[in-house]
C-alpha cells in the first residue's frame, strides 16, 4: 500500500467521523428546536463507534467532548425541561461508558495484533497464523514464505491445505493443540510452490478461538544430514566388520601356518634323533 493510498484512507476515516459528528449535532439542534426529544440521542452512537474503530486510543476523549456538546445543547435549548435534563444526563453516562468499554476492547485487539506482529518480525523461526474455523492463513512471515517459495501476499488469505495437503494431519494437530495449548510438537510435510516437499516441525505459540499462531522449523536439511550421518556410520561399521573378518582370516592362516611349522619342526627333530640313534647302534 503506497503513501497516496494511506493518505486517502486517513482522509476517508476523518471525513466519516466529521460527517457523523455533524449529523448528530445538527440533528440535536433540529430536534430541540422542533420539540422532538426522543430520537436525537441515538445519533451520537454512530460517531463514537466510528472513532472507536478508527482511533481507539482517542475514543474516550472524543466521547467526552461530543457528550459535553450534546448535554450543553440540551441544557441551553431544552428550556430546562426536567425530563430532557434527566434523559440527557443518562445518555451522557451511556456515551462515556460505551466509549470506555469499546475502546478498551479495541485497544486490547490492537495490542494483541502488535504482539503477534512483533513475534513474526523478530523471531528466527518461520511463523504463520490461521483461522481454525475457516482454515485460511491470516498472516505469514517472510522466512516461512521463502521456505515455501511463495510471496507473503500469495499465502495471505489462502487455505492452509494449499501448502499443508494432509487434511488428516490438520485435525490431529488441532486435537493436540486443544488438549495442551502449548508444548505441542507436530511434524508435517508441506508442499512448496514448485511442487517440492519439505518437512516442518510445527508448534503453537498463541491460541484463541479464532486464531492459531504457530512457529515452524524446517527440518528437511537436518533430516538429510541425519541420513548422511547414518549412512556414513553404516559404511564405517561395514568397513570395520570387513576389516575384522579380514584380520580374523589372517590370524587363522597364521595359526595354521604356525601349527604346520611346528609339526614340520617336530618331524625333522624326530628324524634327526632317529638317525643319531641308528648311528650309535652301528658303532
Amino acid at each position: 500500500m503506497g503513501p497516496q493510498s494511506l493518505d486517502r484512507e486517513a482522509f476517508l476515516r476523518l471525513f466519516i467521523v466529521v460527517v457523523a459528528s455533524l449529523s448528530a449535532i445538527l440533528g440535536t439542534l433540529f430536534s430541540l428546536t422542533h420539540g422532538i426529544s426522543v430520537v436525537f440521542p441515538f445519533l451520537y452512537i454512530l460517531p463514537i463507534i466510528c472513532v472507536v474503530y478508527f482511533y481507539p486510543g482517542r475514543a474516550v476523549l472524543f466521547a467526552l467532548c461530543i457528550s459535553i456538546i450534546y448535554i450543553g445543547l440540551v441544557y441551553s435549548l431544552g428550556a430546562f425541561n426536567p425530563f430532557l435534563i434527566a434523559v440527557s444526563t443518562g445518555w451522557f453516562a451511556v456515551f462515556i461508558i460505551l466509549a470506555v468499554v469499546s475502546s478498551s476492547y479495541a485497544n486490547g485487539l490492537l495490542e494483541e495484533k502488535a504482539r503477534i506482529r512483533h513475534i513474526m518480525d523478530n523471531t528466527l523461526e518461520g511463523i504463520f497464523c490461521f483461522d481454525p474455523g475457516t482454515w485460511r492463513i491470516r498472516e505469514v512471515n517472510q522466512k516461512c514464505a521463502r521456505w515455501l517459495l511463495y510471496s507473503r501476499s500469495e499465502l495471505k488469505g489462502a487455505f492452509v491445505s494449499m501448502v499443508w495437503t494432509d487434511a488428516g494431519a490438520h485435525q490431529r494437530f488441532m486435537d493436540e493443540t486443544k488438549v495442551r495449548r502449548t508444548g505441542v510438537v507436530f511434524e508435517a510435510l508441506f508442499r512448496q510452490k514448485s511442487g517440492g516437499v519439505i518437512r516442518f516441525v510445527i508448534s503453537p505459540l498463541y491460541v484463541t478461538r479464532d486464531l492459531v499462531l504457530c512457529s515452524v522449523v524446517n527440518v528437511t536439511d537436518a533430516r538429510v544430514a541425519d541420513e548422511e550421518i547414518r549412512q556414513t556410520l553404516e559404511d564405517l561399521e561395514r568397513q570395520v566388520r570387513e576389516r575384522t573378518a579380514h584380520l580374523e582370516r589372517i590370524n587363522e592362516e597364521l595359526r595354521t601356518e604356525i601349527v604346520e611349522r611346528r609339526r614340520l619342526e617336530n618331524t625333522l627333530l624326530s628324524g634327526e634323533f632317529k638317525d643319531e640313534s641308528d648311528k650309535e647302534k652301528e658303532r
